[in-house]
């Protein structure tokens, strides 16, 4: 009888082993967790730094169409603060879907996922620090007024914001402003200088107009202007046709 019951207990072991064991491809994570599952189909990602959606998952600027003819493979360009979805992923790329419905592949070191990110700016040049310490502040870095900025994490009195591409850094929370008329004008001027850094100065000045008609009295549009070149307005808005100094007028 007992030699029954010890080989009874040798199959049941073996299954509490089996369930134990992480699913096949999973690997365990320490403390018995399973490890963190990929992004799902449709999770939502910001696009970090302005990008181009392709065709296919290569740096080739061409590729074969439908007809099998080579084609552009160049979709759109995606401007950094940008809301995708994203639907897959291959090695360094990720295909993704825009706000238009287009869908293509960028590269997956220009997309930050979504879940819990943030939009801010900043009205004023925002301190850097390394880490949330005010101990770690670092001189040689500021947060420039008017960028588009990607809260990750909030750590009081810091936050962690994604400045431009891979790059993160802490700055203090109550420094940002995270108001809809904020982001949005943050999001002009970050298409503005973009195209600025392209050589496009003309359309660069033409947001900057477009931005000046939505959103009028704006003093983040200013620092803006002085960006593209434009003489700021004299202090108290005064004119240029002043009376000379007799108060004559004549």
């Amino acid at each position: 009888m007992r030699a029954i019951v010890v080989l009874l207990a040798i199959p049941l072991s073996l299954v509490a082993c089996r369930r134990a064991e992480p699913p096949a491809g999973e690997a365990a994570a320490p403390g018995g967790a399973a490890a963190a599952a990929p992004a799902q189909a449709g999770s939502p990602a910001f696009v970090t730094s302005a990008t181009f959606l392709r065709r296919e998952p290569t740096d080739a600027p061409r590729v074969k169409g439908p007809a099998g003819k080579e084609v552009s493979s160049w979709v759109a360009t995606l401007q950094r603060g940008e809301r995708v979805s994203l639907l897959e992923t291959r090695g360094d790329w990720g295909r993704v879907r825009a706000s238009d419905d287009q869908e293509g592949w960028v590269k997956a070191s220009a997309l930050l996922p979504g879940e819990g990110v943030t939009e801010a700016t900043v009205r004023t040049a925002a301190d850097v620090f390394d880490r949330p310490d005010l101990l770690a502040a670092n001189a040689r870095r500021k947060v420039e007024p008017g960028t588009l900025l990607l809260v990750v994490k909030q750590k009081p009195p810091f936050a962690e914001v994604n400045v431009s591409g891979t790059s993160n850094a802490w700055v203090l929370a109550d420094r940002l402003a995270a108001a809809e008329r904020d982001v949005a004008v943050a999001k002009l001027i970050e298409k503005a200088r973009w195209l600025e850094r392209s050589g496009k100065h003309d359309e660069a000045k033409q947001i900057l107009e477009l931005a000046r008609g939505h959103f009028p009295d704006e003093p983040l549009l200013e620092v803006l202007a002085t960006d593209l070149g434009e003489a700021a307005p004299a202090a108290g808005g005064a004119s240029t046709d002043a009376p000379d100094a007799s108060g004559s007028g004549h």
